[in-house]
């Protein structure tokens, strides 16, 4: 397969710091952006992308999203090539777990760190397959077409109780937030054809643009950086993380 990757993690207008940080197969991306292109053999390695929106005073965000990619990163690296893929799901679920309880344990240990947390939503290429994995809010769309599509679900008040009028922003489910966590995995190979866009970002992008708009702009500009200018250009108060990945199947 062939992919065609720009990402883009920008600190906003507003805050001091950047608590978001971007995940492209080895490489730690955090205000700053790059493209790239790839042509590989998912049979011979896994490929991660990710986006993680980190929360907590001081510098406890920015903390968590960089251990929390760097781990789920080193734990994706590690799985045996040929590890049947019903497996899959349960080994993951292990190191995500003891992820989450080493951000709980370094909150309780360090003040500087009490309360910090992360979303993450991740895009795994495997075995020909193509899966999803999320915790939180950050969105995963599919761009087909001129439409847009979300393919995650929002672990936040409102989606998770149904109840449209709760709060959108306050999230129920993430990194180091928490007694318990858990995370949505797909399968997601049969809904990903030749030439889709797969669009990974923080709430920084889509709580600030509607999915029409956001949808409106792909279809005008393939840079993501008009994404990213036209919620710097609402003072939106948060920082901003987007990656697209142009997806070209094996058998073109």
């Amino acid at each position: 397969m062939k992919l065609f990757i720009h990402a883009m993690c920008d600190i906003g207008k507003v805050r001091a710091n950047n608590q978001d940080m971007i995940l492209v197969g080895n490489e730690f991306l955090r205000d700053t952006a790059k493209q790239y292109e790839f042509d590989f053999d998912s049979n011979e390695h896994p490929f991660l992308i990710a986006v993680a929106d980190g929360m907590g005073g001081h510098k406890g965000g920015e903390y968590a999203s960089e251990i929390v990619l760097r781990e789920m990163n080193q734990a994706i690296r590690s799985l045996p090539v040929d590890i049947d893929l019903s497996e899959l799901k349960g080994v993951l679920k292990t190191q995500i777990l003891a992820i989450h309880s080493r951000l709980l344990e370094e909150g309780l240990k360090d003040p500087a760190k009490t309360g910090m947390g992360t979303t993450f939503v991740g895009v795994l290429f495997f075995q020909n397959s193509v899966f999803l994995i999320n915790i939180g809010d950050s969105r995963m769309y599919r761009f087909r077409d001129g439409l847009l599509m979300q393919l995650s679900r929002d672990h936040s008040l409102s989606e998770m109780t149904g109840n449209p009028e709760a709060p959108k922003n306050i999230i129920v489910n993430s990194f180091g937030a928490g007694a318990k966590i858990f995370f949505d995995f797909e399968n997601i190979s049969e809904r990903i054809i030749h030439e889709d866009k797969i669009i990974l970002c923080s709430d920084g992008l889509s709580g600030e643009l509607e999915d029409s708009e956001i949808e409106l702009m792909l279809s005008e500009n393939n840079d993501p950086s008009a994404l990213v200018m036209a919620v710097k250009n609402k003072e939106a108060k948060d920082n901003i993380s987007i990656v697209t990945i142009h997806y070209m199947s094996e058998e073109e």
